[in-house]
């Protein structure tokens, strides 16, 4: 059974219901559910996909390197690129067992991975390895663990409704009314949520409009999904775009949070057991920055103009979470009005606009020799998230917490690299140790020559395995020192990014 295909299975009765606070036009995202920017370090996976204790195995160390550079080409964003972080994080692992140990691993990154748009097969930057050895790494992308979210979320309404005979009726009724009928009917089903079942009107008005809604055929691409989102597995490829129709024009966030709110109700245990899978790998994962002037982690901030025409749909393009934070509707989605009007409805009466963080989830699997230490490499890169508190910045998040699930884990040795005369702020004291000449990240993809150019470089240990590591490049000396495109067409040498 694939990989794929077992985490399918896991996740399959999973929902989410939980508190955040909604916030429109300029505004302060406070997260207190979970983190979209936070990458989780190296652990054993578990059955329930959360990360297990190892007592076999000993990390020696973990070196730790974060390089903000760019990609080679001009990417499709349209705008002033972000940097994208090249993260090494290289384990030396000991087994002083006598016998080989087969380890499953996994390693979830919070916000969508990097992938280069020109490859003859697009995929993930991700690169595993056992010494000189390419590991087998599957990736499972939020877009498909959403779609799993709505997958369990629809059975679960299901299972509910088939223990509610009366229920089920005035479901059915809704569903089936014509124009003459369907207020009697909507009233109905109403009644009986909030007299009998002691529903709330939200939660009711939200079960009334599930009723109405045909959610079998995808109506339009949902605005808050990464252009770079992944599937190779064919069954979760299929779970993508399924029981989203017209609820793609609010978003494949927050349809999926719609229709796990509605499952909440019928078995809130499901709820609490997908939110336990980011707070075991995480804990306290808040949406957070490191403030470039003081050092200190505060509530990630994000100000949009509410003047600006597309101002939020431009943003939400480039940074979906943005995008799932505000009651935002795609007024061009090819849907009917009276879809239009389910989904307007949805967003009055949905109790947060955000309940979880999209998850990109790293798998593979190792064996370790007997008796010996061997070097474990995760390699992956993936843009900076905008900071917009004066002075701006850009933002990368790692959660070191999953250290603490070994017995024996030995120092982080941290190395952050900057090109020469970028700003940049570490959560933890990091002291820059002088400039050198290094190769620039981004030509990796272009399978040309490598070239050199000063970089910063900032060093630290670190000891503590809980909580999360926050690195931050000031915005305004990204853009002075870093031009925005590295490479022409005609191939001229260039030094700039995406």
């Amino acid at each position: 059974m694939s990989i794929a295909r077992k985490a399918a299975m896991l996740l399959a009765a999973c929902a989410v219901a939980s508190v955040a606070l909604a916030n429109g036009g300029p505004f302060v995202v406070k997260y207190p559910d979970g983190d979209p920017a936070a990458k989780g370090v190296l652990a054993r996976l578990g059955p329930e996909l959360k990360p297990t204790r190892e007592t076999r195995l000993r990390v020696v160390k973990e070196d730790l390197s974060i390089t903000f550079g760019r990609e080679r080409f001009e990417g499709p964003r349209g705008r002033k690129a972000a940097p994208l972080a090249f993260v090494s994080a290289a384990y030396a692992i000991e087994n002083p067992t006598d016998q080989e140990v087969q380890v499953d691993f996994g390693f979830p990154v919070l916000r969508g991975m990097y992938i280069y748009p020109y490859a003859m097969v697009p995929r993930p930057d991700v690169q595993v390895t056992l010494g000189d050895s390419r590991l087998q790494a599957r990736v499972i992308s939020n877009s498909a663990i959403y779609g799993i979210i709505r997958q369990g979320a629809r059975r679960a309404i299901d299972r509910g409704l088939a223990a509610d005979r009366k229920l089920a009726e005035r479901v059915q009724v809704v569903g089936e009314a014509d124009a003459a009928t369907v207020d009697v009917a909507r009233q109905a089903l109403t009644a009986y949520l909030t007299d009998t079942l002691t529903w709330t009107e939200r939660d009711a008005a939200l079960m009334v409009e599930y009723a109405r809604l045909d959610l079998g055929v995808l109506m339009s691409s949902p605005r808050d999904r990464d252009w770079a989102y992944w599937v190779a597995d064919d069954q979760l490829l299929n779970l993508i775009d399924a029981n989203l129709g017209p609820l793609s024009a609010i978003g494949e966030q927050k349809a999926t949070q719609f229709l796990a709110q509605l499952a909440s109700r019928f078995e809130p245990e499901t709820a609490a057991a997908y939110e336990a899978i980011f707070t075991a790998w995480g804990g306290d994962v808040r949406e957070r920055s490191v403030d470039l002037t003081t050092g200190e982690v505060r509530p990630r901030e994000i100000t949009l103009d509410p003047t600006q025409e597309g101002a939020l749909e431009a943003e939400g393009r480039i940074d979906p979470t943005i995008y799932a934070r505000v009651d935002y509707f795609d007024e061009t989605a090819q849907i009917s009005e009276a879809d239009k009007a389910s989904c307007k409805a949805i967003l009055r009466n949905l109790p947060v606009i955000f309940t979880f963080a999209p998850m990109n989830l790293i798998h593979y699997s190792v064996t370790f020799p007997a008796a010996a230490t061997s070097e474990l490499t995760v390699r992956y890169s993936q843009y900076a998230y905008r900071d917009t508190r004066d002075p701006a910045s850009y933002q990368l998040a790692y959660v070191v917490h999953p250290a603490s699930m070994w017995d024996e884990f030995g120092p982080i040795n941290l190395e952050v690299v900057v090109p020469e005369g970028v700003a940049c702020r570490v959560s933890t004291p990091c002291g820059k140790i002088g400039t050198e000449e290094r190769k620039w990240p981004g030509d990796r993809f272009s399978g040309g020559e490598e070239a050199k150019r000063p970089y910063d470089v900032y060093r630290a240990v670190l000891r503590e395995k809980t909580g999360e590591l926050f690195v931050a490049v000031g915005a305004d000396t990204w853009h002075e020192r870093v031009p925005d495109t590295q490479q022409t067409a005609q191939g001229r040498q260039t030094q700039g990014g995406q």
